[in-house]
């Protein structure tokens, strides 16, 4: 599958930037980890973790806030609730 996306030069100019900085030579390659990094970060919300930033120096934690993981985190835990009274229905039904 192709994908092609128009960017402002200034986002296109940040991408080359972190692509020279993590010596990652594509955008095949650059996009790939960023989607490897989305998914963990979605799989680790829907199983209730957050994703901090952690300094130990100052003693600060970062959580981030993103709106595809924030909505992934709710619907996991809307989940969860209702599988949770499922079986209290179903056992009063009996």
């Amino acid at each position: 599958m192709r994908i092609q996306l128009e960017l402002p030069e200034e986002d296109v100019q940040e991408l080359q930037a972190l692509m020279k900085d993590a010596r990652i030579d594509t955008y095949k390659d650059l996009f790939s980890n960023a989607l490897t990094l989305l998914h963990w970060a979605g799989q680790e919300v829907k199983a209730g973790n957050s994703i901090a930033s952690l300094n130990d120096n100052e003693n600060r934690v970062k959580i981030l806030s993103v709106p595809m993981l924030d909505r992934l985190a709710r619907a996991a835990q809307r989940q969860a609730a209702a599988s949770a009274v499922e079986p209290a229905v179903a056992g009063g039904k009996k």
